[in-house]
């Protein structure tokens, strides 16, 4: 059965959560959103508090995919590239 939309994240969260993933990197999502690190880091733990897991492992100067996170970014990130071409 499909989740209530009500449940959904924001899309505001989960594109945050893609352009850090595409990036690889919090600093350089955070320039492609212009948007500042801070509030990219907000969105990254507001995602990960409504989902009730982890999806990123932050390291000195890294960041890597837990299991989950990398499975939300394969789905997250095809659905706001199939967003990014129905645009106009």
């Amino acid at each position: 059965m499909s989740r209530s939309l009500v449940r959904l994240p924001s899309l505001d969260l989960i594109r945050g959560f893609v352009a850090v993933g595409r990036r690889m990197s919090i600093t350089l999502a955070a320039r492609d959103l212009c948007l500042t690190q801070s509030a990219v880091s907000r969105q990254i733990h507001g995602l990960e508090t409504a989902l009730g897991c982890k999806l990123l492992v932050r390291g000195h100067r890294s960041i890597a995919f837990t299991p989950e996170g990398e499975r939300l970014f394969r789905s997250a990130d095809s659905a706001v590239q199939q967003l990014q071409n129905s645009s106009l």
